[in-house]
């Protein structure tokens, strides 16, 4: 799929494939000072919020719009609208790339079309669900399923209808139980939380399951579920499998006097901030 200009046809992108908006999307790192990598992988791109987002290195044929650069110290924000234009004058998207924010071009909807096939929706038996990546050197995953951990607590919250959740043994209950019991009022009768998703049926009141990576469609099944990024749920239930730590070290503080680094960090701490906004948008 390529998205040319809704006013005079010019291609503006390279040829892409669509992928789910990632949960980590409009959520900020930090506070200042901290520059964050592009939002989404070269050559593909995601809408959300009514807009269509694509890396920064895929766009072609755009010019800066003077007077819209505004950021705060080390980018573009946005702040002020559409910075970027095609060639015929027509505002057609924001470069985002300030620090804390993930780096972006966000198209305007109506202002682009796109053009050719796109690529059918795979079955979910396409993805490899039984094993992970193994990066190298990603020290921008834990910022990402801390996100991902946080807005998957606010739906639970929500699905929980103020009943006491008690979470499965494990990664699940290491990552969600304490905040569950500071958040909801202990009772006789609990709801439970488990994994559910490829491989894996439903045996929980709440089930978390994965979100198709190109749809973002959650996976099909009967009973109350949650949808939670793909990257998160297997950090969940492959967690035997999944070295999420750089064989040179990593980021993650709490670990660096361990001697041999443990293959993944200890627990995700569900973001607070992200859970907060995903509760002002389920309302």
């Amino acid at each position: 799929m390529v998205f040319e200009c809704s006013s005079c046809g010019a291609a503006l992108t390279v040829a892409l494939t669509r992928i789910a908006l990632p949960e980590h999307a409009g959520h900020a790192v930090g506070n200042g000072f901290m520059e964050l990598p592009v939002l989404l992988p070269p050559g593909t791109y995601a809408t959300g919020d009514g807009r269509i987002a694509v890396a920064p290195g895929d766009v072609r044929g755009l010019s800066w719009i003077p007077g819209r650069l505004g950021g705060h110290c080390c980018g573009l924000d946005g702040r002020d609208g559409p910075n970027l234009a095609c060639a015929c004058g027509q505002q057609v998207a924001a470069r985002v790339d300030d620090c804390s924010l993930w780096q972006a071009v966000w198209f305007e909807r109506d202002a682009v079309r796109p053009v050719g096939e796109p690529e059918p929706v795979a079955d979910w038996e396409a993805f490899d669900w039984e094993s992970t990546p193994r990066p190298v050197a990603d020290e921008w995953w834990q910022d990402r399923v801390e996100i991902a951990a946080g807005v998957a607590l606010a739906r639970i919250l929500a699905a929980s209808g103020g009943m006491p959740v008690i979470a499965a043994d494990g990664p699940v209950a290491d990552t969600f139980q304490r905040r569950l019991d500071e958040m909801l009022m202990p009772g006789p009768v609990a709801r439970s939380l488990a994994a559910a998703g490829p491989g894996l049926p439903v045996e929980a009141d709440i089930a978390l399951v994965p979100r198709h990576p190109q749809t973002g469609e959650p996976w099909p099944a009967a009973g109350t579920l949650v949808p939670i990024s793909a990257e998160l749920w297997t950090w969940l239930v492959r967690d035997h499998e999944q070295p999420v730590i750089p064989p040179t070290g990593g980021r993650w503080h709490p670990h660096f006097a361990d001697d041999p680094l443990p293959t993944r960090p200890k627990s995700v701490a569900p973001s607070y901030w992200a859970m907060r906004r995903e509760q002002q948008h389920l309302g």
